[in-house]
């Protein structure tokens, strides 16, 4: 009988006290868990327009998760289980901020997205009008594939699919850079070939008035060379095939500066056999005609004069060489033997 009336009043304390905490909640609890689920009401409402006026899809679903949160707080709330209730509102109030959140970084990501696009845009544009008016394959191939890709991007763009508009994009500019990059090269060559030209032309001058003096052939021969190696490369340069025409260039140099040096060692030539001949002439003039030895070997210094100014005249410099010093070692002989007594 004890055991019975101990049960009956642990089991009515125990109602008691749950009785007490359902009046605590129909006071203070139920009114700070009501503005609770006011408050989140409040920040869904405005998420909803943000995200409406937004279009952002990712902060469209996480919006749609806290809406689904407070409805079971509210459902909780009318069960007056209001810890549950109070709990799963801040959970929907935290989802509904951070839709808020995805809609301005969806926003700033747009703007960013939106300027690359105008960049590439531009860039492009830019490319368009550095390239050469000559036919040239390569670049044209890449500014065309570099305008479809823009033109894709702008459409993943309009259906708010960033990543690939952000691919494409990129593709697109580091392509427009690739033309501008090869047009500035071209400029570039385009100088040097003009600062080289005026240099060579001004070099082709000075030696074709060292060749119309020596009047070498060779030398003339040369110089032609020269002259139509200029020629040709200025018209490569209008082509814009740079490269051949800095290498035209180059040739027309050399062929000059070949030429220059022929006629540098043909003066020179010539210098050493007036300078012999004058010499010898004197001799002639001193040398008594019954001195038969030293005739002789005065002609054989005229002998080989003659032989030089034949070899000089057929651009034999080489051979005119040789000859002009055989002619100077018969005219020391016949010095040393003027000399000696034999006048």
């Amino acid at each position: 009988m004890k055991k019975e009336i101990l049960k009956y009043l642990l089991t009515a304390g125990l109602t008691a006290l749950f009785a007490s905490g359902v009046l605590g909640q129909t006071t203070a609890q139920i009114n700070r868990v009501r503005k609770e689920l006011e408050r989140t009401d409040e920040i869904i409402d405005r998420a909803k327009e943000t995200v409406v006026s937004s279009n952002a899809l990712v902060a469209a679903v996480t919006l749609k998760q806290a809406t689904e949160l407070q409805r079971g707080a509210k459902e909780w709330f009318g069960k007056r289980r209001l810890l549950m209730a109070n709990k799963q509102t801040l959970k929907a109030r935290e989802q509904a901020k951070k839709a808020l959140v995805l809609c301005r970084l969806t926003e700033q990501g747009e703007t960013v997205v939106l300027r690359k696009l105008e960049r590439a845009g531009e860039l492009l544009e830019q490319a368009k009008e550095s390239m050469p008016l000559g036919p040239d394959g390569r670049l044209r191939a890449i500014y065309e594939s570099a305008k479809d890709n823009l033109n894709r991007a702008w459409e993943f763009y309009r259906a708010q699919q960033y990543r690939p508009t952000l691919k494409l994009t990129n593709q697109a500019i580091k392509a427009a850079r690739e033309i501008l990059n090869a047009s500035n090269r071209d400029i570039r060559k385009h100088a040097d070939f003009e600062r080289r030209y005026e240099a060579v032309g001004e070099t082709i001058d000075k030696v074709r008035e060292k060749v119309t003096e020596c009047g070498s052939e060779a030398a003339s021969g040369l110089l032609e060379q020269a002259i139509k190696a200029y020629q040709l490369s200025r018209e490569l340069a209008s082509q814009d095939k740079l490269d051949a025409a800095l290498q035209s260039l180059q040739k027309a140099r050399q062929m000059a500066v070949e030429a220059s040096k022929n006629c540098e060692g043909l003066g020179s030539l010539n210098r050493r056999y007036d300078g012999l001949k004058n010499e010898a002439d004197h001799l002639n003039e001193a040398i008594s005609r019954n001195n038969e030895t030293a005739q002789k070997m005065l002609n054989q210094v005229y002998d080989q004069l003659e032989l030089a100014r034949k070899y000089i005249d057929q651009n034999q410099t080489e051979a005119a060489a040789a000859a002009l010093k055989a002619a100077y070692l018969s005219l020391n002989q016949l010095k040393r033997h003027l000399g000696s007594g034999g006048m």
